[in-house]
Formats: C-alpha cells, sequence, structure tokens
C-alpha cells in the first residue's frame, strides 16, 4: 500500500490512533489544529510528499482548514482520488444539518431553546437552566440563520418546540445587526457545519460566488454517504465507532464547552503594539445588512408569539473578556446606541421581550479562570454565567 498521510485535529488524536488497521506500515500523522500546520507541512516535504503518490486523509471539523490545504494539494498534482475525507465520513450515521443534530435525540416537549452564535454555544449550559433544554446557537451563526433554524424546527418539530416557555437569543454583540455571515470569510466554515447551502443576497453589492461555494459544499456533502469512500474508510479503521447521535452530543459539548483557561501570553499580545484590530462590522455600517436582520429578528419574534403568545423572549449579551470590553469602547461608542435603540424597539413591540447586557458584569469579565479565549467562556465561566441566567428565568 502506498504512504498514508493523515491529518488531522489533535481532539481526535486517541480515536484515529486505537482504530487505525494493525498492519498498516507506511503511515503519517500530522497534526493540524491550523491550516499553517498542514501547509507548512506540505511545503517542508515537497517534492517527497508528491514523490510517494501518498493517500491523503483529513479527519478536521473545521472546512476552512481543509480548503486551505485542498487548494495547496491541486497545485501540487494531487488528485481527488487520493483524498479522503474522514471527518464526514465518521459523521455519517448523524444528519448533515445541525439542528437535526441537537434535535434529534429529543423525546419530551422543551420548556426553553437557546438561539446565538459561539458565545451562546460556549457560555450557556442548557442543562443548567430550568426544564427541558436545547442550545441551538453556532459559530458564526447570524440573525438570518438563527431565525432559518427556528422555522426549520417549528415546521419540523412542532410538538417539541411549542411548548417552550421561554427562548434565549444570546446576541453577540452590539454590531450583531450589522453582520451577515454570508458576506463574511466564515461563510464557508458556518454552511458546511450546519449543512446549509449558499443563498443569493440581493441587498448587498457585496455577493459571494454562490455557484463555487455550493459546488465545494456539494462534494463536502457527497462523501457522507458514498459508498467506495466508506468502504476505505471501514478498510483504514476497521475498529472506528461512528457517533450516533446520543454520542455525538456529548462529544460536541467536550468540543465547545472546554476546561481549557485563557493564557496570560493571549492577553499579553492582544495588548501589543498595533494590536488589536477591529473587524470590519465594528469599523463600516452596513445598511442593508442592518435592515435584512432587523427584519429577521422581527419574523424570529413574531414565530415564536405565534406557536406561544405567552413564551418569554430572552435577549443578552455575554461579556468577553474584559480587557476586550476596555478596548472595544472605542467603537462601540457608535454602536452601543444604534444596538439600543433598536432593542428599545423590539422591547416596545413585544411585550414579553426581555433584554439583559451582561458585557459590564465584572464577577464574571474580570475572572481569567472563566475563560477558555479572550471572548469566550469556558466550562467553569459558562456554568458561573448560566447560573446568573437561570435565576432571571426562574423570578
Amino acid at each position: 500500500m502506498n504512504e498514508i498521510i493523515i491529518f488531522y485535529h489533535t481532539f481526535y488524536e486517541e480515536l484515529l490512533k486505537n482504530s487505525i488497521r494493525h498492519n498498516i506500515r507506511h503511515v503519517t500523522w500530522v497534526p493540524t489544529d491550523s491550516s499553517c500546520d498542514a501547509t507548512d507541512y506540505i511545503k517542508n516535504n515537497f517534492p517527497p510528499f508528491t514523490a510517494s503518490n501518498p493517500t491523503i486523509c483529513f479527519m478536521l471539523p473545521n472546512f476552512h482548514t481543509q480548503t486551505t490545504i485542498l487548494q495547496l494539494l491541486s497545485t501540487l498534482n494531487i488528485h481527488a482520488c487520493q483524498i479522503l475525507d474522514l471527518y464526514q465520513l465518521y459523521m455519517s450515521k448523524v444528519s448533515l444539518l445541525h439542528y437535526e443534530r441537537i434535535i434529534g435525540n429529543c423525546c419530551e416537549p422543551l420548556d426553553g431553546m437557546v438561539f446565538g452564535i459561539s458565545h451562546g454555544q460556549t457560555g450557556i449550559m442548557e442543562e443548567l437552566l430550568p426544564g427541558n433544554v436545547l442550545n441551538f446557537c453556532s459559530s458564526s451563526q447570524d440573525i438570518y440563520f438563527n431565525t432559518k433554524v427556528l422555522s426549520s424546527l417549528v415546521e419540523e418539530y412542532y410538538d417539541f418546540v411549542s411548548s417552550a416557555r421561554y427562548v434565549i437569543f444570546a446576541l453577540f454583540d452590539y454590531t450583531y445587526f450589522n453582520y451577515d455571515v454570508l458576506l463574511s470569510n466564515e461563510c464557508l466554515g458556518y454552511l458546511a457545519y450546519n449543512g446549509f447551502f449558499c443563498e443569493e443576497r440581493n441587498s448587498s453589492a457585496k455577493k459571494p460566488d454562490t455557484d463555487a461555494i455550493n459546488q465545494l459544499l456539494t462534494e463536502r456533502y457527497t462523501t457522507h454517504s458514498n459508498a467506495s469512500a466508506m468502504a476505505e474508510f471501514q478498510s483504514l479503521f476497521p475498529d472506528i465507532c461512528c457517533p450516533d447521535i446520543a454520542a455525538y452530543q456529548a462529544e460536541y459539548k467536550n468540543w465547545y464547552c472546554k476546561e481549557t483557561i485563557l493564557s496570560d501570553s493571549s492577553v499579553k499580545q492582544y495588548l501589543s503594539p498595533g494590536t488589536p484590530v477591529f473587524s470590519s462590522i465594528q469599523r463600516h455600517i452596513f445598511e442593508p445588512t442592518i435592515q435584512f436582520q432587523v427584519a429577521n429578528f422581527d419574523h424570529f419574534c413574531r414565530l415564536l408569539c405565534r406557536i406561544n403568545p405567552d413564551v418569554k423572549i430572552i435577549g443578552l449579551l455575554l461579556p468577553k473578556y474584559y480587557v476586550v470590553e476596555e478596548t472595544e469602547k472605542a467603537v462601540n461608542q457608535i454602536w452601543k446606541p444604534y444596538f439600543e435603540s433598536i432593542i428599545s424597539s423590539f422591547q416596545q413591540k413585544y411585550a414579553n421581550f426581555s433584554f439583559y447586557d451582561f458585557k459590564n458584569l465584572s464577577e464574571i469579565s474580570r475572572n481569567q479562570t472563566y475563560y477558555q479565549d479572550l471572548s469566550h467562556l469556558n466550562r467553569i465561566g459558562a456554568r458561573h454565567m448560566t447560573e446568573i441566567i437561570s435565576e432571571l428565568i426562574s423570578e
């Protein structure tokens, strides 16, 4: 057999090494927690890398990382038949759609739901909230896609979601209405992880190449059910156990709800000269996007009130680490009143909509041991933050 080169995220190292066929001799393991890890390896081992005509395997949940590597491999005349997407094959027993992976094991009506972006994904522990609750937050998920997920849940799982007494929407930051994931550099990664295709946006001059993106996504999604690829995967990893919904949910929580503690070096680097660099949505006002997302948030609230007029809709902002909050006050002089004006209009329109801004909650934001990075709470911080939110719901 030709050499096998496996680019893998270190989260899956033990799983892969314990399940690979024992008589395979020529295996090279390349830890790949960022695209640079892989590209550096390829560049440092070229031309030997291509001379061996290797089989190249990816165990990489991050689609951006994999796409970057594939683009480099294409310049080295590595053919598609040499490449095996282990991650998609490993995930073959669960739905491509993230929201179905979350609700797929639900057997009781829901008391609550959580929506939002990665801050809500890592910072709110649904098991500590009152009743039976599911968290549908996803990294980079803008207001439109949160609304799309809610609409799909209402259509497909009405008996489970219509009973919800409260819905939490973690609104990320004062710039959230200014954010459209399809117009960001997170577009591919978001769509691939959540199982969606790219759509046209008519409200902005900046438009993604939907055909090219959907071609990439089609290739990735097709791997999920490719019989010959699955046979090769099972031959290479005969002892691997692909996750069902319950196993996936446990793995998913370990992936996002980390115990990692924000390092001093990360804080020091953030505060070094020349940083931070504010994002495009902090530096520019995209009026068509704001109008689009305000309309979507209204749709979100109207839909909830239609299925349950008594539902509590709770909007909130979770705190980043305090050095970030202090630094971003410069741009938030504009964005905070803009955001608060929009929120106020929703409070006036929907009597059951309440809002809490925790960005200045110092008992959380000034505790470095509560954060896994500068913006996201770790498991300890999420526990404390969720207990505070839970008390508000129970009042």
